[in-house]
């Protein structure tokens, strides 16, 4: 992954030169909410033994002094939601008390490859930390106490195989002998704390987000923030004639709640749907529920054949 950053290694123990290149932007306040939604939204995983923080920590973090701007995407054109949580956080590392950011996207490599990057390399009370960072979203179809059961809006992306694989590689890499002498050479010992920080939203079906019937792996955390999902024949059929209002999400939108709605982007069923045909997604499209000021009562996705086709099948096992 390629940032717009510039990291400078000091001498072992000294801390991290680090530029951010600031862009102007016209909604500034978007990015301050999206930062603080990244630091202090609820977890999404609950395993706290095996290195993802639990609620507690998150609400404990204190700023020194809050950063007087967040990072804007470097291309809004070609915006990267992953991309863009990392660099809130980097920032946010930067200003956090009793933190220091020392490294970010720190490629580990092998005899023959690489094997992988340290997200971050942070130091906390003197001690070296390892955090691996993701923002998921996932929607939830059959048997949704179950981590296979939790497709992403892409839905080759799956909450089993994601929790697989930070696990058994990313959050891995500092027990890899490459990754222990690259953290000895870095910053004087590979003796490091691993943390998975991984933030995002649960979809339920909408007649159980509706009856807040909630069922969900015991890997999720119980407070997970929550949404619903319809098929687009579903939400069409639920809401032609009903006086609710949407308003489509592009991807940057997809972090922190929304600011009122101004009226031309409060959209009946009929015409959310309309907007939605010209997007070139095929898989599923993430909208706000609006109250009548405009002001974002939930989240949503509304999901397109292709998508319920593929998920339809990996439950069958096909």
């Amino acid at each position: 992954m390629q940032y717009n950053t510039q990291l400078a290694y000091n001498a072992p123990g000294a801390r991290l030169n680090m530029t951010i290149p600031l862009i102007e932007d016209p909604d500034h306040q978007q990015l301050q909410r999206d930062g603080h939604w990244c630091v202090y939204s609820p977890p999404l995983i609950a395993l706290p033994n095996q290195g993802f923080p639990d609620k507690p920590f998150f609400t404990a973090l204190a700023f020194d002094n809050a950063p007087l701007a967040w990072p804007a995407p470097t291309d809004w054109q070609r915006f990267r939601l992953g991309i863009q949580f990392e660099r809130l956080w980097q920032c946010a590392l930067v200003h956090l008390k009793g933190y220091e950011l020392l490294a970010s996207n720190l490629q580990v490599q092998g005899p023959a490859s690489t094997l992988g990057e340290f997200d971050l390399i942070v130091r906390h009370d003197h001690a070296l930390e390892h955090w691996e960072l993701a923002v998921k979203f996932y929607l939830g179809t059959g048997d949704t106490t179950q981590e296979t059961a939790w497709f992403g809006p892409n839905p080759t992306d799956r909450l089993d195989l994601k929790l697989r694989r930070l696990l058994s590689h990313q959050m891995a890499l500092t027990r890899t002998p490459a990754g222990q002498s690259l953290l000895k050479t870095q910053f004087g010992t590979s003796n490091t704390e691993v943390k998975g920080v991984v933030k995002g939203r649960l979809f339920h079906p909408f007649t159980a987000w509706l009856d807040a019937h909630w069922r969900y792996p015991e890997t999720i955390t119980a407070d997970h923030l929550r949404g619903w999902w319809l098929t687009d024949e579903d939400f069409i059929k639920r809401f032609k004639f009903s006086p609710q209002r949407f308003r489509p999400l592009t991807k940057r939108d997809w972090l922190s709640a929304l600011q009122p709605s101004p009226i031309d982007q409060q959209l009946t069923a009929t015409e959310c749907m309309a907007a939605l045909s010209s997007s070139r997604e095929q898989y599923a499209h993430h909208i706000a529920m609006l109250d009548d000021n405009g002001v974002e009562t939930s989240r949503g996705f509304v999901v397109m054949a292709p998508w319920l086709a593929i998920t339809q099948a990996q439950d069958r096992g096909l």
